[in-house]
């Protein structure tokens, strides 16, 4: 099979990147669906995986309110883009790639900032040495 490389895919430009992933939109030979998601990746993984979760607002008329509803989807995280954790992301609908995974991942829109990874990290850790602090005080009294 024969991979011809595409500049733009949905009016999104190729990467500078190059990649050699048969299931990649721009450097290989995927085909894609017009149905975009936008979303932050919350996990990847080493198969070049990632989960990306977006949230939305349905209204619910018994108690007149608006509820806000967590969606996730596993896409497949090319190479030449390779998403990062806290990433926001665009992805698309393809034929099925997988048992789960049936969207690529084909734009990177605002990436996740080294400062807001450490951010992430102390807040974590603050609250764990808080509940190790309140588990100690109620264990005296």
């Amino acid at each position: 099979m024969v991979t011809t490389q595409q500049h733009s895919v949905l009016g999104v430009a190729a990467p500078a990147k190059s990649c050699t992933d048969k299931k990649c939109p721009f450097h290989g030979g995927l085909t894609v669906k017009p149905e975009q998601l936008q979303g932050k990746v919350v996990k990847k993984d080493t198969n070049r995986s990632a989960t990306v979760e977006w949230h939305k607002s349905s209204y619910v008329p018994k108690y007149e309110r608006y509820e806000i509803r967590r969606y996730t989807l596993r896409v497949h995280n090319p190479m030449c883009l390779d998403a990062q954790l806290g990433d926001e992301v665009v992805a698309v609908k393809t034929r099925p790639l997988s048992k789960t995974k049936d969207h690529v991942i084909i734009q990177v829109t605002t990436p996740a900032s080294a400062l807001t990874k450490r951010e992430i990290e102390q807040e974590v850790a603050g609250k764990v040495k808080k509940k190790q602090a309140k588990q100690v005080t109620e264990g005296e009294q």
